[in-house]
């Protein structure tokens, strides 16, 4: 059987999309029933229909529960950038019936999220409070093809130094929001805290060390930082991109992190943590708002976009 576009139209529909991808994210056809407030009867009878229409299994099933074929893949792929199609569609239609409301969802750094987004949050409810905002936390090596998929709105986080040569960049949009700067911090009380003049990165070397996961962008930079001061990367490191979890290890007055400034004003502010001044120029990079070149931002989006760089003076005055 050859498949045209309109035999697709015809037969395959959205809410079919919507089921498999939901037992595909599961891994279970109950847990995708609870999901979608639906009965697992109801869910099976629709991905035995999709898989009648495709003539082929959609998916595997075992003891351990449920996965994608190849060609599942291929639908849920595929589904996912026509169903942000449709929610931007159903955004674009509340917006114009009843005014600003919708649904934005926004992929994002840890430190980008402790008070740049706060503050954009803050400034789109002002103006539209029936806006939903829901954020998705993680490595931008994960949220850039999750916005090329249209499975996020928005990516706020650090414009990597090698965009321009990145498979990503035909496909997104960067706004640079601000500069980021970084800092090494350690708990208020901290014994160096009380060093008469400048503190030398060898001085804090030995001390218990929080760093960022090797994974991530900032961990380059830390490496790279270390390497600049002819240091080795400390013996003694847990590796921690959660703001809680460094924060709860600095209170021990030992432990040193090098962490965003951005994440580290609210604590400083609060007193619980204090920067060192290490007379070195320590710069992270740029930090944007990415979106898709290929499709149509939702009006709820847009203008969450529009608050970001609102706030912008205010994030890079710290």
């Amino acid at each position: 059987m050859k498949f045209t576009m309109m035999s697709v139209a015809r037969k395959l529909k959205f809410y079919q999309l919507v089921v498999l991808e939901q037992v595909v994210q599961s891994g279970s056809l109950l847990r995708a029933a609870q999901a979608l407030n639906l009965t697992q009867p109801t869910v099976t009878k629709i991905i035995h229909e999709l898989e009648s229409y495709f003539n082929a299994p959609l998916l595997l099933r075992s003891n351990r529960g449920v996965s994608a074929t190849e060609l599942g893949v291929l639908v849920v792929n595929r589904g996912k950038t026509l169903l942000a199609e449709l929610r931007s569609l159903t955004d674009e239609v509340n917006s114009f019936q009843q005014g600003t409301s919708g649904h934005v969802m926004v992929g994002t750094l840890i430190s980008a999220s402790a008070s740049l987004i706060p503050q954009a949050m803050q400034l789109l409810k002002n103006d539209a409070p029936e806006v939903l905002v829901s954020l998705r936390v993680g490595q931008m090596d994960h949220l850039f093809p999750a916005l090329a998929m249209g499975e996020v709105d928005l990516v706020v986080g650090r414009v990597p130094d090698d965009w321009r040569l990145r498979n990503e960049s035909p496909l997104l949009q960067v706004d640079v929001l601000y500069t980021e700067t970084l800092t090494v911090v350690a708990g208020s009380q901290h014994p160096l805290h009380q060093h008469q003049g400048q503190v030398r990165l060898k001085d804090l070397h030995g001390f218990p060390w929080v760093l960022p996961t090797q994974d991530s962008l900032l961990r380059r930079t830390a490496d790279m930082l270390f390497a600049e001061a002819d240091l080795q990367t400390p013996a003694n490191v847990v590796e921690s991109l959660s703001i809680l979890t460094n924060l709860a290890l600095m209170q021990d007055q030992q432990t040193v992190a090098l962490m965003p400034q951005e994440a580290t004003v609210q604590f400083v502010e609060a007193g619980l943590l204090k920067t060192f001044d290490l007379g070195i120029p320590m710069q992270f990079g740029e930090i944007g708002c990415f979106y898709s070149n290929s499709r149509q931002l939702p009006p709820a989006a847009r203008l969450f976009r529009d608050c970001l760089s609102l706030v912008r003076p205010d994030v890079s005055s710290h």
